[in-house]
């Protein structure tokens, strides 16, 4: 008669310890990806700041005579191009490179970006581009907010169970 109790409690027990794991995991999870989407926003945010003075730098440049020119685009606008590269390939660096159903937008999010970059856009038509690289990134971290607050339960693949021959 006092086995049943006991295997109850011991149930109850191991019941408890796995939800314990499971919710401190998830929200460990959640943690990170509100870290990653935090220092992503920070880097966006970064590049488009970088890119607008590059670009207001290349329309400086642009109006200079040639000799002037070159040596100037080399001093002043490569190290701002770089900067900007530098923190592009960080954000690219955040973005899922497998296929998946976000592909194409996060490949469009990623283009607005580098277009960004393209000397050959006049202010207003640059300042467009901004706009549509903000908007698409907007979109990308909503839908990663949503992601993080959902609440996730396990899965067995979510668990790698590795035995000793």
């Amino acid at each position: 008669m006092t086995f049943f109790p006991t295997l109850v409690a011991a149930l109850l027990g191991v019941l408890a310890a796995f939800t314990a794991a499971w919710i401190s995991r998830s929200v460990k999870i959640s943690e990170f990806r509100q870290k990653w989407i935090d220092e992503l926003r920070s880097d966006i945010a970064t590049y488009l700041g970088l890119a607008e003075k590059w670009h207001r730098k290349w329309d400086e440049i642009n109006l200079l005579p040639s000799e002037e020119k070159e040596k100037r685009e080399r001093e002043e606008a490569f190290p701002i191009a770089n900067d900007a590269m530098v923190v592009l390939w960080r954000i690219k660096l955040r973005i899922n490179p497998e296929k998946n159903d976000f592909q194409k937008q996060d490949e469009e999010f990623i283009q607005s970006l580098v277009d960004m970059l393209n000397p050959g856009q006049a202010f207003p038509s640059w300042r467009a581009l901004a706009d549509v690289a903000v908007e698409k990134s907007r979109k990308l971290m909503k839908r990663e907010w949503e992601v993080t607050k959902r609440v996730q339960l396990p899965c067995p693949r979510d668990f790698d169970f590795q035995c000793r021959k």
